[in-house]
């Protein structure tokens, strides 16, 4: 301000000195000033705009951590099936009793890696000590006064744990195996309800009305995990096989399809099942609802307590101003799948082999995480992994909400509403953690169904950039194609759909898939067209490949490997053509706005800085 000071203050001397008459302009005529922005600070305060759709967990004052009680094993040790699903059940039972204002003590399951441990202490709740189950429902009145009995169940009638986990709530009693029993009852606790028989028809016959219907969870039978949470939300849980790990053993298809029809719309479905996943997702998908990625996890009581008022995590965006549109005509970015997955990012999401390997960042690499459904479920996690961001990669919102496909996403109900009321909710969570692009998972990704929904997010989000898109299988099934439409403001968004996907599919490539070296040839024959290129490029988490050093043999990677996620990425990029830029999605999308419409980019970009 003091250099435009003097620099005026010449120029008025200087027409002075020329004896040339100065008139003031008419404020009336100025050119109406650009209004500008930091790019960086366009994004909204965190606050309750609608945009939550988990259950809200009230927050206890002090916990009991107990020991010994993670195991899925079903046999006769301490750290057993059965000694989990009690642990569970008290879980849920003091909760419960949380919720209804009855306690304030929870109960926090032993802490499988240090993302919990860290979590549980910014909690801000007192460490009561460390119990076993028995301890905790014999000795202490703060868990003791809230059960009022057990419900009794066999794990070898695998569907009566589901059925026992249901009138848990209802009964605010504890789940208590056949083997257990006795003990149980020399401490003084009554059965409430005998579940031995029943199965999860019978649970959602008996128990439908005394529901919650704003949530399910989904989990196979002979497991503990999010047995808790649902008791402490008086939520109906299904399993989809009858038999654990045996799909030929029937399933409970129908009686699921009436409980999802039965559910609110845009309810989230937390677990996952062992059958082929689009078997289950449809079903979730269809009747528009969510389906969250959440088996092999534990503590989500606690974890969610009072998350809307736990809100943090910036996401570090790369601002356009400072990429360099040069004469480059062939870009890829690499951008890791199932980030949707929650529990993954409450293991090892963050380690070496993924968000935590130091090559990511020299290869500007992006991730998907699933920003909204992981603010609920666990926010100072989110704000954890945002923070360990490098500000060469992008952070993107994976799944927009959960794993469905947007094509068929409410079509047994009023699609065209349920699409714009979760295009909005997306849209405020991405704002507001400064997530700009959108990555979706489609059935069929260039269908006229999918173009609907793509039109549904930028329409209710003028702050995204840009979508990336994936087909169910393949992956690669959008041949990279880039589709636009405008948003409210009239500029055009891109979504770019995947071109390859670096997969290990054995003993073969597929014509848009394949090893590391399979892929880099694809990258660099593209390369060698005069048309300009954005190709965007899924890489599987869960293939794992061998480094063949110099060898470019396109089958080779896949044979007796056991490296993923970011390294085999390396392993492409060290083969790939000069004339091939890596980049990140972010500026992957920005050099596609470019080189579509450059004169509504550069306008753009007048106004941000």
């Amino acid at each position: 301000m003091k250099i435009m000071t003097i620099i005026y203050g010449l120029v008025l001397a200087a027409m002075l000195n020329a004896c040339q008459k100065y008139e003031r302009p008419d404020p009336s005529k100025r050119p109406e000033q650009v209004p500008t922005q930091i790019y960086n600070e366009i994004y909204d305060p965190f606050s309750d705009q609608g945009q939550y759709w988990l259950p809200r967990q009230k927050a206890g004052k002090n916990y009991w951590l107990v020991v010994d009680s993670r195991s899925n094993n079903n046999n006769d040790d301490n750290n057993s099936l059965r000694n989990h699903i009690l642990a569970e059940s008290i879980i849920g039972v003091t909760a419960l009793a949380v919720n209804e204002g009855r306690s304030e003590t929870m109960v926090w399951t032993q802490d499988p890696n240090s993302n919990y441990s860290e979590i549980i202490k910014k909690t801000g709740m007192s460490h009561n000590g460390n119990q076993s189950t028995w301890e905790l429902i014999q000795y202490h009145d703060n868990v003791k006064k809230v059960i009022e009995g057990y419900i009794l169940c066999d794990v070898n009638k695998q569907e009566s744990i589901t059925a026992a986990t249901v009138a848990a709530h209802v009964y605010k009693s504890i789940v208590v195996d056949v083997k257990y029993e006795d003990r149980v009852k020399n401490m003084g606790y009554t059965m409430k309800y005998d579940a031995r028989n029943k199965t999860t028809a019978d649970a959602w016959s008996e128990f439908k009305d005394k529901c919650s219907n704003n949530a399910l969870v989904m989990m196979p039978t002979l497991t503990g995990n999010q047995r808790g949470y649902a008791i402490a939300n008086k939520l109906m849980m299904v399993n989809y096989n009858r038999q654990y790990q045996n799909p030929g053993g029937g399933n409970n298809e129908s009686l699921i399809k009436d409980v999802m029809n039965w559910l609110q719309p845009l309810s989230p479905v937390l677990g996952w099942e062992q059958v082929e996943e689009k078997q289950f997702v449809d079903l979730v998908s269809k009747s528009g609802n969510l389906m969250v990625p959440f088996d092999w996890a534990w503590n989500a009581t606690i974890m969610s307590a009072n998350y809307e008022n736990n809100q943090a995590g910036l996401v570090k965006v790369t601002n356009p101003q400072f990429i360099n549109y040069d004469s480059t005509k062939h870009y890829t970015s690499f951008l890791l799948t199932d980030g949707d997955n929650v529990q993954w990012m409450m293991n090892d999401f963050n380690s070496g082999d993924f968000y935590n390997n130091p090559l990511a960042k020299d290869m500007n690499i992006s991730f998907g995480l699933p920003v909204a459904n992981l603010s609920m479920i666990s926010p100072f996690q989110l704000d954890k992994l945002i923070g360990l961001q490098n500000a060469k990669t992008s952070l993107i919102e994976y799944g927009g909400g959960g794993y469905y496909y947007p094509d068929n996403f409410g079509e047994s109900k009023n699609r065209t509403e349920l699409l714009n009321a979760i295009a909005s909710k997306i849209g405020i969570h991405m704002r507001q953690h400064r997530t700009k692009v959108l990555g979706l998972i489609c059935d069929q990704v260039t269908s006229a169904k999918s173009k609907e929904a793509f039109q549904a997010y930028i329409s209710k989000n003028d702050e995204l950039i840009g979508i990336v898109a994936l087909q169910y299988t393949p992956y690669a099934g959008g041949n990279g194609e880039t589709m636009w439409f405008k948003n409210s403001k009239g500029i055009d968004i891109p979504v770019i759909t995947a071109r390859y996907s670096i997969w290990n599919h054995g003993g073969q490539n597929m014509s848009n898939e394949g090893t590391p070296a399979y892929i880099a040839s694809k990258i660099n024959s593209l390369a060698q067209g005069n048309t300009s290129t954005q190709t965007l490029t899924m890489v599987h988490a869960w293939s794992d490949f061998r480094d063949i050093g110099d060898s470019n043999d396109p089958l080779a990677e896949n044979q007796n490997g056991n490296t993923r996620g970011i390294t085999p990425i390396q392993w492409c990029v060290r083969r790939l053509d000069k004339k091939v830029k890596v980049v990140n999605v972010e500026e992957l999308i920005w050099q596609a706005r470019m080189q579509h419409n450059k004169q509504q980019t550069k306008e753009y970009l007048s106004k941000v800085f």
